[in-house]
C-alpha cells in the first residue's frame, strides 16, 4: 500500500508469505464473481475490479483468556502500523476458533473510495449502519483450491454466505479501523465444520474472500474488498500470547 510512514515491523505473531505450509498468499479479487451492475433486474454475476483493500498481513496466534479484538493489542498490525506513522483505514477480519486466532489485516487503497462511486456508498453505509445492518451485509466466500474430499464435501462449493447471519460478530469501529471478531464456536454448525478443518487444515489451501452485499443500484457492481489464500495452517503450532490487561 501507498501514503506515508514506515514500513511496519513483524510481531511474533504475523505469519509469512509465499511458503509451502503455515503460510498465506494473495489471491486474484477478478477471478471472483460478484453482483453486476444490472443484478437487481437481471441477476447477472460479473468479475469482481481489483480488490478495494490491499492485504497487509495475516496472523495466527492462541490465546488463554479471552481476546475480543485483535486491534486492541499492543503488538497488533494496527497499534505496529500507527507507531511507524501509517494512517490508512484498516479493515480487519477476526476468526475467533477459541483458543486460536486468525487475523486477516486489509488496508484501503487510496484511490478506491474516489474512483468508485458505488463501492464508496456501499462501504460508507456500511460504517454507517449498526451492527444489525453491518451483518447484513458482510459476505464471505470460501473457496477450497485443495483439500481432501471430506473437507470439500463439508465445506462445499464457493457460495457468498452473509457471516453475520449464521455467526455471531462482534465490530470494533475507530475512524480508521473496522475490526470484525467473528466468534466460530457461536454456532453448532460452524463448530461440526470447524472440528473438520482444524484437524484436516494442516492439508488445506483455502481462499477467503471478503465483500458487501450490494442491494441497490447505486451499490452495484459488487467489489471484493479482499481475500487472502490460506496455505496448510497447523492451528496447533500457533504461538501462545499473553492476555494483555484492558
Amino acid at each position: 500500500g501507498g501514503g506515508a510512514g514506515g514500513k511496519v515491523p513483524p510481531a511474533v505473531h504475523s505469519i509469512e508469505m509465499d511458503q509451502p505450509e503455515q503460510s498465506y498468499g494473495t489471491v486474484d479479487s477478478t477471478t471472483f464473481q460478484v453482483r453486476g451492475p444490472n443484478y437487481l433486474e437481471d441477476r447477472v454475476k460479473i468479475a469482481s475490479a481489483p480488490a478495494a483493500f490491499d492485504l497487509v498481513e495475516v496472523s495466527g496466534f492462541s490465546t488463554e483468556g479471552k481476546c475480543m479484538f485483535s486491534s486492541e493489542r499492543s503488538d497488533s498490525y494496527y497499534s505496529r502500523a500507527r507507531a511507524v506513522g501509517k494512517k490508512e483505514f484498516l479493515f480487519i477480519m477476526h476468526f475467533d476458533l477459541n483458543p486460536m486466532h486468525v487475523v486477516m489485516v486489509f488496508e484501503l487503497n487510496g484511490d478506491a473510495m474516489e474512483k468508485d462511486t458505488n463501492f464508496a456508498n456501499c462501504f460508507k453505509r456500511f460504517l454507517e449502519g449498526d451492527d444489525n445492518y453491518k451483518n447484513q451485509r458482510l459476505k464471505l466466500i470460501t473457496s477450497v483450491v485443495d483439500a481432501n474430499w471430506i473437507v470439500k464435501k463439508t465445506i462445499g462449493k464457493p457460495v457468498p454466505a452473509l457471516i453475520g447471519n449464521k455467526l455471531q460478530c462482534h465490530y470494533r469501529q475507530l475512524d480508521d479501523l473496522l475490526e470484525c471478531t467473528c466468534d466460530v464456536n457461536s454456532s453448532m454448525a460452524a463448530k461440526a465444520i470447524l472440528g473438520v478443518v482444524k484437524s484436516a487444515c494442516k492439508g488445506i489451501v483455502c481462499d477467503l474472500v471478503l465483500l458487501l452485499e450490494g442491494r441497490q443500484e447505486d451499490e452495484l457492481p459488487e467489489r471484493v474488498i479482499g481475500c487472502t489464500r490460506f496455505i496448510k495452517h497447523d492451528l496447533a503450532k500457533y504461538t501462545y500470547l499473553d492476555t494483555e490487561a484492558t
